[in-house]
């Protein structure tokens, strides 16, 4: 049940790496901190395995349908 295409993934990746990077080295205070991590392990996560949450729970999809063989 993928909706997140390649592309999606891969620039999910990318800023999930970029956030997580930048909340670890450059944000002093915990609370930011803490939501900017969360934030980038849902993208990481998702970039992962190809399923966005907020995306399903909209009904979008950036995923080629998948045809069924006859």
């Amino acid at each position: 049940m993928c909706n997140v295409s390649k592309m999606d993934r891969v620039v999910r990746f990318l800023f999930s790496i970029v956030i997580i990077g930048g909340a670890l080295y450059f944000v002093p205070t915990a609370i930011p901190k803490t939501l900017l991590l969360i934030a980038g392990v849902f993208l990481l996560t998702s970039a992962a395995f190809g399923v966005c949450a907020i995306y399903r729970a909209l009904g979008i999809s950036t995923a080629k349908p998948q045809s069924i063989p006859d």
